[in-house]
């Protein structure tokens, strides 16, 4: 499927900083970090970037939201991934944001993260989805939904004597996602939709800030 007409032009310069929530099947800590291979043998998760400042070229993206959905049969490097974008209505003010969005998060801008990596492994790009995202930004307790589609909350470990929230963070100093990440799980993580439906609630979770430079 063609993502953007923009695919064509000279990928301009662009950066994103952006509050990451990341959810997925694996167990605590996801051993994808680790050794490359998911728990279960699969993975499948849900990404939020609220970007907290951002541009493409002059364009900018302060303040707009973008889910990536995707599962893949086995571990995400062995390919045949299925990927959807929710990106947020704001984007359809102008379309110039749009395909900005598009481009990068797709991984047709190229660039640092995970987008163009991911880019390889995935074998169905679904049409993305222009639509209301709630988002709450709160470290280890941050949470987001789309109506009638999905539905994710974050929740931190707790000291099961003294009641206590645990300090847990995954240092990864060659990581291509994230460097350093607040460790924690899942209270609710779900998706209903004809292509990726799954409900791995309780499991892995991540809070970071990552940033971002292309092409």
């Amino acid at each position: 499927m063609e993502l953007s007409s923009s695919s064509t032009t000279q990928i301009p310069s662009w950066h994103l900083k952006a509050d990451y929530v990341e959810t997925c099947n694996c167990d605590y800590g996801c051993p994808c970090n680790f050794n490359g291979f998911p728990t279960y043998g699969f993975c499948r998760d849900l990404l939020l970037y609220h970007i907290r400042e951002g541009n493409y070229g002059d364009i900018k993206l302060d303040g707009l939201d973008v889910v990536s959905a995707c599962s893949w049969p086995k571990a995400i490097h062995e390919g045949n991934g299925t990927m959807q974008l929710y990106i947020t209505k704001k984007a359809l003010e102008d379309n110039n944001v749009k395909h900005a969005l598009i481009d990068i998060f797709s991984g047709k801008a190229k660039g640092e993260g995970p987008f163009a990596i991911f880019a390889g492994t995935i074998k169905f790009f679904l049409e993305p989805q222009f639509v209301d995202i709630n988002v709450k930004i709160d470290g280890k307790r941050s949470s987001f939904s789309v109506p009638d589609i999905m539905d994710v909350q974050v929740e931190s470990f707790v000291n099961p004597v003294t009641g206590e929230e645990q300090d847990t963070k995954i240092q990864l100093p060659k990581g291509f996602i994230w460097k350093i990440a607040e460790a924690a799980k899942t209270k609710i993580m779900r998706i209903t939709t004809p292509s990726l439906n799954f409900d791995d609630s309780g499991k892995s979770a991540f809070y970071s800030v990552v940033e971002y430079k292309g092409p």
